[in-house]
C-alpha cells in the first residue's frame, strides 16, 4: 500500500470524508460541519502522488489539531504552522530526520531525494527541525 492509500485509509478510519474533486480556487481545503471535518482535494493539482500525500497529510493535520481558520482570520498563520508540524511529524518522524543528516544530507535538495518527498516539503521540514529546540 503506498503512502497515499496509507493517509486515505487513515482519514476514513478517524471519519474524515475526503473528496476528490476539481477546486479552481485551491488544492485542498479542509472544513467542520455538523460535527464532523472534511477535506477537498484536487489531484489534477499535483505533479506527483508525493505532492498530493503531502498536502493530504497537512489537511488531515488541520482536522486532528483543530487548526481551522476562516479566509482572512488572523488564526491562519498558526493554523497552517500546526497542520504542518502534524504532517512533518507524520511523513518524517525526528528518527527518519536524523538518519538522513546520518548519510550525507546538507542541502534541501539531499533531504528531498533521501526522504523521498517534494522540494517544497523538504523545506519545511529541514526549517521545522532546524528550529525545534533539543
Amino acid at each position: 500500500m503506498t503512502l497515499l492509500e496509507r493517509l486515505y485509509e487513515q482519514a476514513e478510519s478517524e471519519g474524515i470524508a475526503v473528496t476528490r474533486f476539481s477546486l479552481p480556487a485551491t488544492a485542498s481545503a479542509a472544513v467542520f460541519i455538523d460535527g464532523r471535518y472534511y477535506i477537498g482535494i484536487d489531484p489534477s493539482r499535483f505533479e506527483t502522488r508525493m505532492e498530493e500525500a503531502e498536502c493530504l497529510a497537512h489537511e488531515i493535520g488541520h482536522c486532528r489539531t483543530d487548526a481551522l481558520y476562516s479566509l482572512g482570520e488572523t488564526r491562519r498563520k498558526k493554523s497552517e504552522k500546526r497542520a504542518d508540524e502534524w504532517a512533518i511529524l507524520t511523513l518524517i518522524p525526528p528518527k527518519r530526520f536524523r538518519e538522513a543528516i546520518r548519510s550525507g544530507c546538507r542541502e534541501v535538495w539531499e533531504f528531498a531525494e533521501e526522504l523521498g518527498t517534494s522540494y517544497a516539503f523538504a523545506e519545511k521540514v529541514v526549517t521545522y527541525y532546524l528550529n525545534q529546540r533539543p
